[in-house]
């Protein structure tokens, strides 16, 4: 009798498939640390579940048969779910199906007979190729990243030193929120009076402000390394859709170390979208709730959201969208308690508004998904936008609330445009949707600087500014151009789309 056919392995093989199959389909967004715990956790409850049931079985063999069929249950019912609703199942009917699947299981593991072996080895076998398959995704991926030359920005040359006072720096990305003539393009917007509003307060805002990259993740990350990502492109290669390079540099920004060097503390307020919600150089990462972007998608592939359902618990999709409004009141909510906390301190806060989905009112009172999907998407566009202009006045309220010489430097920007079709992944080249998607606000408090910031500003010179006036950093302004690629496959593939943002 061979090995395959006496030692039962398959339940633990299939529930480290499971997280492993799902690590492969998105290499280009995870890293091997953020997948280490789930796998740790489904290999553990595998075999926890597999001894329980040897107990029972007093047959190690017998009780892999059933524990496999409920680590199949468990863990492939996210992902055949859609296709059978698609042929008329519900989540209770498939529930049915799946119950039938564990019965006939467990009935066969107390029947069977000689066709144990058999029925072991090639369950093993099974595990062990679809291992095999997906590992030969995930090493030569991993190999390559780890083979590269770490991924660095040449170091912009930064004083150390200041004869001023250090004021505290909040940097408040308002993600997707366009220029004036983004949102007039886009959504057919012209009243909203909060440009205006700003440059009462004192804010510079720059009518043909522009993101240079039309991604969070590239866009923020030439902001705060006040850097082009062309190094990259050498560094990565054109041909690519690993994005881990760019977030690597976004959590290791030459703005957050510049300023703990200078005796800032600094905060991140971050949310559900991984590159932010954790920067490892940060003093404090406040964030509501620990369980990262990949342990949410594979909680999401897993039975127990339809056992929710079922039991007219919260759904997946909601959930996600409770996250999305929770996490944003939270990041409003710490952003006043840190106004109060000594300086100098340092504070970026990613906060998803106007982001979708749609999870506010106007008012800023929970928007029921049933109400969202009935709603034209311009006017939910709209309710989000208000909301955040709502709240933006509040934090430059309070923020410059105390005398001018006090005051800190405020920077409200959105990281890009809103999306300008229906998909984040659509991709034209024609000026209307480059308008739309690099068109954003950007609004800087400059206290004491009589410098005017030009009409066609945009993110990459931000910091640029803020170290060369306070801080006397050799920092001249770079041009200031924008960039696009032509698909997910060749994300490092740039193309300067300058000239189609700018009047002639």
């Amino acid at each position: 009798m061979s090995v395959l056919s006496r030692i039962p392995l398959h339940p633990v093989l299939f529930a480290a498939y499971a997280v492993l199959f799902l690590y492969a389909a998105n290499l280009a967004l995870v890293l091997p640390v953020d997948v280490a715990a789930p796998l740790g956790r489904s290999v553990l409850g595998a075999t926890v579940a597999w001894a329980v049931l040897t107990i029972l079985f007093r047959d190690p063999r017998r009780a892999a048969v059933v524990a496999t069929a409920g680590v199949a249950a468990f863990f492939a019912y996210g992902h055949l779910a859609p296709g059978l609703a698609g042929q008329g199942l519900d989540d209770r009917a498939q529930l049915v199906a799946w119950g039938i699947v564990v019965l006939a299981a467990l009935a066969y593991a107390i029947r069977a007979k000689g066709s144990l072996p058999t029925v072991t080895a090639g369950l093993n076998v099974a595990a062990i190729v679809l291992l095999v398959f997906t590992a030969s995704s995930i090493i030569p991926y991993e190999l390559n990243r780890a083979g590269r030359s770490p991924v660095t920005l040449a170091p912009p040359a930064l004083a150390h030193s200041t004869t001023g006072t250090k004021r505290d720096i909040y940097f408040l990305i308002f993600d997707r929120y366009g220029s004036a003539e983004a949102l007039e393009r886009r959504f057919g917007i012209t009243d909203n009076d909060m440009y205006d509003w700003l440059r009462a307060k004192g804010f510079q805002v720059p009518a043909h402000s522009h993101a240079n990259y039309r991604a969070t993740d590239f866009s923020l990350t030439a902001t705060l390394n006040m850097r082009f990502l062309d190094e990259l492109t050498t560094s990565v290669g054109k041909v690519s859709g690993d994005r881990t390079p760019a977030q690597e540099l976004l959590r290791h920004n030459a703005v957050g170390q510049f300023l703990k060097g200078e005796g800032y503390r600094y905060y991140q307020l971050g949310t559900w979208f991984e590159p932010t919600r954790n920067v490892p150089i940060a003093d404090e990462n406040l964030v509501l709730g620990e369980t990262s972007e990949f342990e949410n998608v594979l909680a999401g592939t897993t039975i127990l959201p339809a056992i929710d359902r079922v039991q007219g618990k919260t759904t997946p999709e909601l959930s996600f969208r409770d996250l999305h409004r929770e996490g944003t009141l939270f990041e409003l909510r710490q952003l006043r308690r840190i106004s109060t906390a000594p300086g100098p301190k340092f504070v970026f806060a990613h906060i998803l508004l106007p982001h979708d989905p749609y999870v506010f009112r106007a008012d800023g009172t929970p928007l029921p998904e049933a109400e969202a999907k009935a709603t034209p998407e311009v006017q939910l566009y709209r309710n989000h936008l208000s909301f955040a202009n709502s709240q933006i006045k509040d934090i430059v309220g309070y923020l410059l609330s105390g005398p001018e010489a006090t005051r800190p430097i405020v920077i409200i920007e959105g990281d890009e445009g809103p999306l300008a079709c229906q998909s984040v992944d659509c991709v034209q080249t024609n000026a209307n949707y480059l308008r739309i998607r690099l068109g954003n606000l950007l609004a800087m408090y400059l206290p004491g600087v009589q410098t005017r910031l030009p009409e066609t500003f945009s993110s990459v010179n931000t910091f640029r500014t803020v170290f060369r006036e306070y801080f006397g950093a050799d920092l001249p302004a770079l041009p200031d151009r924008s960039f696009t690629w032509p698909d997910n496959d060749h994300i490092y593939e740039f193309e300067d789309i300058t000239d189609k943002l700018i009047d002639p």
